[in-house]
């Protein structure tokens, strides 16, 4: 019997958005779009009819949920117990399940797992759909590999429902920590994944899939692009999956190329351009992050004391009169000075000595790792590995690159000048 479900994660209900500051409107709709994409989700399910809805962790922003992202999540998933569709619920490291209350019911179609593996019939209809299998984190840190609890216990279409880091995946801290291969070996047709923001899709050994829809709402620069959650499509034992935007505010890192732009004006109605194109007019708000980069005469002026930050300001008070408004979370200058290296190198000096030092040295490993073993800089990393700091073994060829190039920007600099 062919069924649908929609699998969604990471919802961080009541986000604060801390450091969002725009005039009129935007900070409500930061504030209100996480709540705003639960509801979305759960339009989605009641629009498609589907069976049921997978929650994969992190369904509220802190251990201590607040009063208000409960009695919202209740209500959403009230509207879907009223139309026959379950719920089912794991908790992760943002709300383990140490951070309930129990003061608040959820409805009786919703099933949230425990802190022990467990599994859950689906029957619709009177006829039996699929199995879904979870657990729930107890308190914030699980260093444990849940998934080996999990195991097919039969014929048809059976469901892991897990909070996890997948393959060490970067950023996001290694709880839970799991395999490709350890979930193929389980047997398990489909791995509703949540803890990891970005959305991706694995297959597994053994013709499973694992699945993270990444978080239904960004919430910084870092969490850019749509946001959303699955629609899953079950038939004859095989799914089809289909990405389902439910952002309503959207984060953009957009960079601006300044070459062939000699003004100010025209500096800021060119950025207002690239923004309105970006920003979809159908969403609430959006989130810039804007970066100016080329080469160009507009370098020198934006290199003055405090010019910058009084084209930021200009542009973020533009940015949030618009429809939709736009926040702009910062102006980057990026841009380098109208320098020709090739003329440069020609001309001969200092210049042309540190680029091709520069040169020679990303080109040359052995060279470039016999610089990185020098006293002053082995010195200076011993330092900063004492305070924390992640030191690499040796300097990027292209960080020996840009820093030559810098250098001669620099000169030439003070020439003109």
């Amino acid at each position: 019997m062919p069924f649908k479900f929609v699998h969604a994660a990471d919802l961080h209900l009541d986000t604060p958005f801390r450091g969002v500051a725009a005039p009129g409107p935007l900070p409500g709709r930061f504030q209100e779009s996480t709540f705003r994409a639960l509801t979305r989700i759960v339009d989605l399910c009641l629009r498609e009819r589907v069976a049921f809805l997978l929650l994969a962790g992190d369904l509220f922003d802190v251990k201590d949920r607040s009063v208000r992202a409960r009695l919202a999540l209740r209500r959403e998933l009230a509207r879907l117990d009223t139309a026959g569709i379950q719920s089912f619920i794991v908790h992760g490291n943002h709300d383990p399940l140490s951070g309930d209350t129990g003061t608040l019911g959820l409805p009786a179609s919703v099933k949230v797992f425990g802190p022990d593996w467990e599994e859950t019939d689906v029957v619709r209809e009177g006829r039996h759909l699929c199995r879904v299998q979870g657990i729930s984190y107890p308190d914030v840190e699980v260093r444990e590999d849940l998934s080996s609890r999990f195991r097919r216990t039969g014929d048809g279409f059976s469901v892991g429902l897990l909070h996890a880091n997948l393959g060490g995946a970067e950023g996001h801290a290694n709880y839970a920590p799991c395999t490709a291969a350890g979930l193929g070996a389980r047997g398990l047709d489909y791995w509703a994944l949540g803890h990891v923001h970005t959305r991706a899709e694995h297959a597994l050994p053994g013709g499973g899939v694992a699945v993270y829809p990444g978080n239904p709402q960004g919430r910084h620069a870092h969490e850019s692009g749509e946001r959303g959650c699955v629609l899953v499509e079950v038939e004859d034992g095989g799914t089809r999956r289909r990405f389902v935007p439910v952002d309503g505010v959207r984060w953009h890192k957009l960079e601006l190329p300044l070459s062939g732009v000699g003004t100010l004006d025209g500096l800021v109605s060119t950025a207002l351009e690239a923004v309105e194109a970006r920003c979809a007019s159908e969403l609430d708000g959006h989130a810039v992050r804007l970066t100016l980069t080329g080469r160009g005469p507009l370098h020198r002026e934006l290199a003055r004391p405090g010019a910058l930050a009084q084209v930021e300001t200009d542009l973020r008070e533009r940015l949030a009169q618009g429809h939709p408004p736009v926040l702009l979370e910062s102006l980057r200058d990026g841009t380098r000075p109208e320098l020709d290296v090739e003329a440069l190198r020609a001309a001969g000096g200092f210049s042309r000595t540190l680029l091709d030092e520069a040169r020679f040295l990303a080109e040359s490993p052995e060279e470039l790792a016999r610089l990185w073993e020098q006293e002053a800089l082995g010195s200076l990393g011993q330092r900063l590995k004492r305070l924390g700091v992640d030191v690499l073994a040796t300097p990027r060829p292209e960080w020996v690159v840009g820093a030559g190039l810098h250098g001669a920007e620099s000169l030439h600099e003070e020439d003109a000048s």
